[in-house]
C-alpha cells in the first residue's frame, strides 16, 4: 500500500490493529521514544488492538513485562507481547504427541530454556558452556554422545556457541525425524558501541544449516509462524492493520508479506522532551510521511530539525580587527533588513587557536533551505548587501562558509548572558563514520550536560563534508579546566572517547570570545 501523507486521525479511522517492533521504535535502550507511551495509551483507550512483536528471545515474558512497566508502558498486558520464544513454545505445546515431556537440544539461553520448558512442555538440554576441551585435547572431536536423541534441535542466540555444539546439532539432525527449529534469523543485535558487531541468532543457525544442508522452521519475523500465532490470538483484518518497524528485512517484510500497511518511522534518539520523534508529531496532529520515514532512516539518527545553520569563517588582516568588525556589523544590518529569518546567533573572534586573526560567525536559517536560497539570491542581486559583503571581503585574506545541521541529541543554541569563553571543537571524520559518531555521542553527551556547558553540535551538509563542530561554553578558562577534569572522572565518559577517537582524521580546538553582535555572550 502506498500513500503520500498520513495523520493521527487517518490512522485511527483506517486501522484497528497496530503492530510495533520494540527497540528502536517504542524505545531505544532504556529510554522511551518521545510520545510513544501516550500514543499506545491512546490506542488502547480507543479500543484498538495493540501488539509488540519482538524478535528477541533472550528474555522470558515475565522479564519483558518488568521492562515494559519500568519504561512506562504499564497499560500493555501479557497478551500484547509476542516473541519467537512464545510462538515456538506454543508450537511445541500444540504438538503434544511428539514433544510433551520429551527432549529438545537447545542452542540458546537459560531464559529461552525456561520459556520452552514452562510453556512448551519439553525438557531442554545443551545450554551453557560446551568447550572442545571438554571432549578432547586435540583439534577434532571424533565421537558424539548420542545416548539422548532429541525430538528437535532449537537454534537461537547463544553466547556459549561452540564447535561441539555445531557437531552435536549436525549429528542429531542426520535423523530426518528430528525437527530443526530456529527462533529468528537476525544475524546481528543492535549494541551500545558503534562499529562493534554483535552476532545474533542468525549466526548460530547459519552455521548449523551450512553443515547439515537442512532448512529450518523459523518462528520470528518475517516468517509465517508469528503471523499465524497473531491470527489465533486476535481477530486481525490485514487490510486494517499497520506495522511499525525499523528493519526492512524483518519488520517491514513481515507487514508486506501479510498484507498489512507497513512503515519505517523516523525515530528520534533525542531524549529531551522538547524534541519531537515521529510519534510526538502524530499526537500533535502534524502530517507524517511514511515514505520519508523509510528513506531518511539514517538522517533521522543525526537530526530531527528543519533549521539550517551556516558557519562563516573570516581571516581578517592583522591589525584590522576593529575595522573588520565595523564592516561586518553593516553587513549583518543589511542581511537582517533584507531577510529577518536569517539570524546571527553567535559571533566570535579567536583568542587561541591555529589562526589568531580570525572571526567565526554562526547564522541560523530559521526557514531552512528556503533561507539558504534567499541568501544566495540576495548576494547575487541586492546591491546594498553585495556592497557590504565586498567591504568585509577587502579586510579579509581568506573566507569560507559551511552549511550545517544540528545533531538531534544536542540542544539548539540559545541566547546566553555575558562573560563566557567558548571552546569550538572541529573534527574531520573518516568517510562513512558519521552514524557511528552520532551513536556514540548520543550516549556521551549525557556526561557533558552539567554546568550548562553544551551549546550546540553540528554536522556539515554543504562545503567540506564529514566535518563536525561542537561548541562548549564556560565562565572562564579555569572553569573549563575544572569541568573537563570532572567529566573525565565520570564512569563511562572514557568509553565515548575510546569509541570516537578512531573515527577522526583531524581535529582542533579554538578558544573564542564573543563580539558585540553575538547572542551567545
Amino acid at each position: 500500500m502506498t500513500i503520500d501523507r498520513i495523520t493521527k486521525d487517518e490512522l485511527l479511522a483506517n486501522y484497528d490493529t497496530f503492530l510495533f517492533d520494540a527497540d528502536g521504535v517504542l524505545w531505544t535502550g532504556d529510554v522511551p521514544v518521545p510520545g510513544a507511551i501516550e500514543w499506545l495509551n491512546l490506542l488502547l483507550e480507543t479500543s484498538k488492538q495493540v501488539f509488540v512483536l519482538t524478535n528477541n528471545s533472550t528474555k522470558t515474558l515475565d522479564q519483558y513485562m518488568k521492562k515494559i512497566e519500568k519504561l512506562g508502558f504499564g497499560h500493555l498486558g501479557r497478551d500484547n507481547v509476542i516473541s519467537p520464544a512464545i510462538v515456538l513454545a506454543d508450537y511445541l505445546k500444540s504438538n503434544p504427541e511428539k514433544f510433551s515431556g520429551n527432549s529438545v537440544y537447545l542452542i540458546g539461553t537459560e531464559n529461552l530454556k525456561t520459556t520452552l520448558e514452562t510453556d512448551g512442555g519439553v525438557k531442554c538440554f545443551g545450554t551453557g558452556a560446551d568447550s572442545i576441551r571438554d571432549h578432547t585435547d586435540g583439534d577434532f572431536i571424533h565421537h558424539v554422545d548420542m545416548s539422548i536423541i532429541p525430538k528437535a534441535v532449537v537454534c537461537s542466540y547463544d553466547a556459549h556457541f561452540s564447535y561441539p555444539k555445531i557437531m552435536k546439532a549436525a549429528n542429531f539432525l542426520q535423523d530426518p525425524n528430528v525437527e530443526y527449529l530456529v527462533t529468528n534469523q537476525d544475524y546481528t543485535f543492535p549494541g551500545p558501541v558503534p562499529g562493534v558487531v554483535i552476532p545474533g541468532s542468525g549466526a548460530t543457525s547459519a552455521a548449523v544449516t551450512a553443515v547439515t544442508g537442512r532448512e529450518p522452521k523459523v518462528f520470528g519475523k518475517p516468517h509465517q509462524p508469528m503471523a499465524d500465532f497473531l491470527l489465533r490470538r486476535a481477530n486481525v483484518n490485514a487490510k486494517r492493520t499497520v506495522m511499525f518497524g525499523d528493519r526492512l528485512d524483518t519488520d517491514i517484510m513481515f507487514g508486506n508479506a501479510n498484507g498489512q500497511f507497513s512503515v519505517t518511522p523516523k525515530v528520534s534518539n533525542e531524549e529531551e522532551p522538547q524534541k519531537q520523534g515521529w510519534i510526538s508529531k502524530l499526537l500533535k496532529g502534524q502530517n507524517s510521511d511514511p515514505a520519508s520515514w523509510q528513506k531518511q532512516s539514517h538522517s533521522s539518527l543525526l537530526s530531527n530539525s528543519e533549521l539550517m545553520y551556516e558557519f562563516m569563517t573570516h581571516n581578517y588582516r592583522p591589525g584590522e580587527q576593529e575595522a573588520y568588525l565595523d564592516a561586518f556589523g553593516k553587513y549583518k544590518q543589511e542581511m537582517n533588513a533584507k531577510n529577518p529569518s536569517i539570524e546571527l546567533v553567535g559571533s566570535w573572534t579567536c583568542a587561541f587557536g591555529r589562526t589568531r586573526d580570525q572571526a567565526i560567525h554562526l547564522w541560523r536559517h530559521n526557514k531552512g533551505y528556503e533561507d539558504v536560497d534567499s541568501s544566495i539570491a540576495l548576494h547575487g542581486k541586492d546591491s546594498a548587501l553585495r556592497a557590504a559583503d565586498n567591504d568585509v571581503a577587502r579586510l579579509c585574506g581568506r573566507r569560507k562558509n559551511l552549511i550545517v545541521k544540528s545533531f538531534s541529541y544536542w540542544r539548539e543554541p540559545e541566547q546566553r548572558p555575558p562573560n563566557h569563553v567558548y571552546d569550538l571543537r572541529s573534527y574531520v571524520l573518516q568517510p562513512g563514520t558519521m552514524i557511528d559518531w552520532a551513536s556514540a555521542w548520543a550516549k556521551g553527551i549525557q556526561y557533558r550536560r552539567e554546568a550548562n556547558q553544551d551549546v550546540g553540535g553540528f554536522f556539515a551538509q554543504v562545503g567540506q563534508l564529514y566535518v563536525v563542530y561542537h561548541i562548549w561554553a564556560y565562565p572562564s578558562m579555569s572553569d573549563r579546566n575544572d569541568t573537563r577534569h570532572a567529566t573525565w572522572a565520570k564512569p563511562g565518559w572514557d568509553a565515548t572517547v575510546a569509541n570516537t577517537v578512531p573515527l577522526i582524521k583531524k581535529m582542533q580546538s579554538k578558544i573564542l570570545t564573543p563580539t558585540r553582535y553575538s547572542q551567545l555572550e
